[in-house]
C-alpha cells in the first residue's frame, strides 16, 4: 500500500499494482502510513481481550 497527502487536506491511497497508477495527482506526496493515519484521522483500536468482559463474562 502507497499512500500520499495532499497539502490541502486531500489523501489518497494506492494498492494493488502500484505501476499501473504511474501519475500522482499534482500537489500529492508520498508520506508514511502513520503519517496518512494521523491527517486521514484513521483510528486503529485492538480488539478486546478474553477475560476483559468477552466470553461471556459479566461487567
Amino acid at each position: 500500500m502507497r499512500y500520499y497527502l495532499n497539502d490541502s487536506g486531500g489523501w489518497l491511497t494506492v494498492s494493488g499494482d502500484a505501476e499501473a497508477f504511474s501519475v500522482v495527482p499534482a500537489g500529492y506526496r508520498e508520506v508514511s502510513e502513520a503519517e496518512y493515519q494521523e491527517a486521514a484521522g484513521v483510528i486503529l483500536l485492538q480488539p478486546p481481550t478474553e477475560g476483559v468482559h468477552g466470553a461471556g463474562e459479566a461487567p
